[in-house]
């Protein structure tokens, strides 16, 4: 049986690709795979199909050609989003286009398999709202939750080309410098940065923070001195998160296994309420816990998400009764591989650099994609690769490999992609 990371049924949204290179079409639908199902159309449709939630747009260096197109598109399209694969940067199209009302630029190929990511953060902005943030949490202590939560934001900081902190508030010795082999660095702690708050700027922060070297994940941990925790409250939690959110894509909460007044302000500021379990009957008792308080506190439903860690339930009937029973919509499994975990650990590596092809990185990659982007969640395949997993290139079928050294080379010579193929 394959795990499936999402017991409900989500339709995937629609988009459409305009422009005549196929190599291109090919690396952005792939790209957006996990969210949309895209069209491609060699024209602007005289009668505009409802259905549609995003349009991207081939430039190639023909300006009259593309403004005309895009003038088309916002008159009949009545608001959905437009977006312009820049194979060839021209300020003077550019500053034309902004005007006419495009939402934003993707260069290409550059950016190509960080195009949810580029929707996501501009839909985030145009709405008032700053970086994401997903605080992962269990009432039961021993189940994977810090191992869960590193893991996650390595793959998240690729995803935001390094503009993701992880904040360990597992109190009050939590482990997130251990599983990213930092704890004999000199860190730059949580009392620190409530010491500098009034300080920073954006230059100030990143410089500040501490900076993992494999991923460029940020890590923002606990004090050794517990003691320097004494007078950290909800408050001062509150403004950490909403400070942070400012400046980085994605902010990452290892929570503390109770339900105190300093856990409970993480789950205020969340996007995403990230309950970690694993099938046993204790512990799935009290993530329900967890889900009858959040309802009575008004958290929004969306916002809960629900990981089964070391999942076996496909074995065993009754806990995926259990499991449904529970009525969260996003529900992902990792598999059960303590091997790979406590490997990665002892080495003083993230599980993507261990064993980046196992079917449990692959699992965290398409649950990273949902907290991040929101994709549609999917089946993980056993010989079925993620794109956006790290390696990516590696790992691409040989065709499509072929397709994207077509793009780049056809944009070093300035010359139209169509014709490179």
């Amino acid at each position: 049986m394959t795990q499936q990371l999402s017991t409900a049924s989500i339709a995937l949204k629609q988009a459409i690709f305009i422009g005549q290179d196929e190599d291109l079409e090919e690396a952005v639908r792939v790209s957006i795979m996990s969210k949309f199902q895209m069209e491609r159309m060699d024209e602007v449709p005289h009668v505009w199909p409802d259905s549609i939630d995003l349009v991207l747009i081939e430039y190639d260096g023909e300006p009259k050609w593309v403004l005309e197109k895009i003038g088309q598109i916002l008159t009949l399209s009545k608001g959905v989003p437009l977006y312009v694969l820049l194979k060839k940067k021209d300020a003077d199209f550019i500053i034309e286009a902004n005007h006419q009302g495009v939402q934003g630029f993707i260069e290409c190929p550059n950016e190509i398999f960080h195009i949810l990511s580029i929707l996501h953060m501009q839909e985030r902005r145009r709405k008032g709202k700053n970086g994401n943030v997903s605080s992962l949490f269990s009432l039961k202590g021993g189940v994977g939750c810090t191992a869960i939560a590193t893991n996650l934001a390595a793959q998240i900081s690729t995803m935001t080309e390094n503009r993701t902190v992880l904040v360990d508030l597992n109190m009050p010795l939590g482990d997130t410098a251990l599983y990213l082999n930092m704890e004999s660095d000199r860190l730059y702690t949580i009392t620190d940065f409530i010491y500098n708050l009034n300080r920073f700027d954006e230059n100030l922060i990143y410089k500040s923070l501490s900076q993992h070297a494999s991923s460029g994940l940020y890590l923002l941990p606990l004090p050794s001195d517990i003691g320097e925790l004494d007078n950290l409250n909800s408050d001062m939690i509150k403004t950490i998160v909403q400070s942070l959110r400012k400046y980085f894509d994605h902010v990452i909460i290892d929570c503390s296994s109770d339900l105190s007044d300093l856990t409970l302000s993480c789950l205020d500021e969340s996007d995403n309420i990230v309950l970690i379990t694993e099938p046993s009957l204790s512990s799935l008792r009290a993530v329900n816990a967890v889900i009858r308080l959040t309802q009575r506190l008004g958290y929004l439903k969306d916002s809960l998400k629900l990981i089964v860690n070391r999942d076996t339930s496909n074995q065993d009937d009754m806990m995926e009764e259990v499991i449904e029973a529970l009525e969260v919509d996003k529900i992902a499994r990792v598999s059960n591989d303590y091997i790979s975990f406590n490997e990665s650990l002892k080495q003083g590596v993230l599980l993507k650099d261990f064993n980046p092809q196992s079917k449990v990185n692959r699992q965290l990659n398409c649950i990273a994609n949902m907290l991040h982007n929101g994709s549609v969640t999917m089946d993980v395949q056993d010989d079925v690769v993620p794109t956006a997993n790290p390696n990516w290139w590696e790992q691409l079928p040989e065709t499509l490999k072929q397709a994207l050294e077509r793009v780049k080379a056809a944009i070093k010579n300035n010359k139209s992609i169509s014709k490179a193929a």
